[in-house]
């Protein structure tokens, strides 16, 4: 059988997708899982838990990204997501309809992006299984179901990842004559991928940082390096400035992600939560009360300067409780991994319904498998993890790990995550049959 990342037997790694049947067969399903359970959970899209939708409906009326009328510019939030509620809208509103139809969209080119990448890592004979474990994938059929934007995220980061994949396939081509061109156009690609990412998700920006070693390692000679990093460097910073440029003319300061950040920091790291974790009387942290006590402290005025106050006194309360409980700081970094890489989902009440729990051990026991396969993957992969397009995935694993050790955490983030766990996971596969086939 193939090898992970190892050119297949399989005719179907050098046949166009587009001629690939069962990537038709895979979109099908995706469609059908995907558009049924949203019709289903429709209610669900009514919700606006981050005021996405607000957002969006603002810059169809007032034509301003800003939560009031009149017009406050805002950066609370980062702008794609509500951009593209806002263009996908006929009806102005973004609808919980029109909401579905657009994650549906996201949702099957995710699926479609896994398929050709898996088929990219040499794992063809696995990709049509790596597409449907997106598909079904209980942490992006939840979040599919809410105006918020993990689904868009998941798409963009298998979108900068295939990116990278095609970016990787330069140094094999025939034609040196315009492999400079060809070099610095997919670059240049890569950073426009990774770009928009950042307008999604502004936890991006790390792997943004971390991408130029996957880059340089799929190149043999200096050169080629310089001149991919550059162009990659150069097209993302030119992409970036616009937001920036805005926020500076907004807030009279540098603002390359959100004014959010700080909140997310403060969130895990007060004392009010350091408490919660040194008693663990409760299943769930009760976090009204701090909420309270913050916006009485700082209260928001309504103006673009209160939010940034806001941000930046967030920041400043929340390196000041890691100062001042050292241990704790270190062990609610320790929980909040936790959070983020368990595969049980949390309990909410004590009084859950038997159902419910049902539902919660079924996908603690989906993501224990999907876990043990990783590992198995990891370790079977060995050196082909320094390939380029496998230490780009690993380089978003590390830095997501890595910002939420310190910021918010829990299940929900690691969205952006799936496609290269269930890949991995298939390689880990790939093994185990081969492995079986040769006894």
């Amino acid at each position: 059988m193939d090898s992970p990342s190892n050119p297949p037997t399989d005719s179907s790694r050098g046949t166009s997708v587009w001629l690939d049947w069962q990537w038709y067969a895979v979109l099908l399903i995706a469609l059908l899982i995907r558009g049924g359970l949203g019709y289903v959970q429709l209610d669900s899209l009514q919700d606006d838990p981050d005021s996405y939708r607000k957002l969006a409906q603002n810059i169809r009326l007032i034509h301003s990204f800003t939560f009031h009328d009149p017009a406050e510019p805002t950066a609370f939030r980062p702008p794609l997501y509500p951009l593209l509620l806002a263009v996908t809208s006929p009806s102005q509103d973004a609808l919980p309809m029109e909401v579905l139809v657009l994650h549906v969209a996201l949702g099957l080119i995710t699926v479609g992006l896994t398929f050709y990448w898996a088929r990219c890592l040499g794992l063809a004979r696995w990709r049509s299984l790596a597409a449907l474990l997106v598909a079904v994938d209980p942490i992006l059929l939840n979040q599919a179901t809410l105006v918020m934007t993990e689904t868009l995220a998941t798409c963009l980061a298998i979108l900068a990842l295939v990116a990278i994949s095609s970016l990787a396939t330069t140094a094999e081509e025939e034609d040196k004559e315009k492999f400079s061109s060809n070099l610095t156009i997919r670059a240049a690609n890569v950073a426009g991928a990774v770009a928009l990412a950042i307008y999604c998700r502004p936890t991006f920006l790390v792997w943004a940082a971390l991408l130029p070693l996957a880059i340089a390692v799929g190149l043999k000679t200096w050169k080629h390096r310089g001149i991919a990093i550059a162009a990659y460097g150069l097209m993302l910073i030119f992409l970036l400035s616009p937001w920036v440029a805005r926020n500076w003319l907004v807030f009279e300061a540098p603002v390359l992600g959100t004014t959010h950040g700080g909140h997310t920091l403060l969130w895990g790291n007060n004392e009010s939560y350091y408490e919660y974790l040194r008693s663990g009387t409760t299943l769930v942290w009760e976090n009204d009360a701090f909420h309270e006590g913050f916006n009485q402290r700082h209260p928001y005025q309504h103006t673009s300067a209160s939010e940034l106050a806001r941000d930046r006194s967030a920041y400043a309360e929340a390196a000041a409780s890691m100062r001042a409980n050292p241990a704790m700081a270190a062990y609610s970094c320790l929980v909040r991994l936790s959070m983020f890489w368990r595969p049980l989902p949390h309990a909410l009440s004590a009084e859950e319904s038997p159902k419910l729990t049902a539902l919660r051990y079924a996908i603690g026991a989906w993501y224990s498998l999907q876990f043990a396969l990783v590992l198995v993957g990891l370790v079977t992969l060995g050196r082909k993890l320094m390939q380029p397009s496998w230490l780009a995935g690993l380089l978003l694993m590390a830095s997501f790990t890595l910002v939420h050790l310190f910021f918010w955490s829990n299940m929900r983030m690691r969205s952006p995550l799936v496609p290269v766990l269930v890949v991995l996971a298939c390689a880990g596969i790939d093994w185990i049959f081969r492995s079986l086939w040769k006894r």
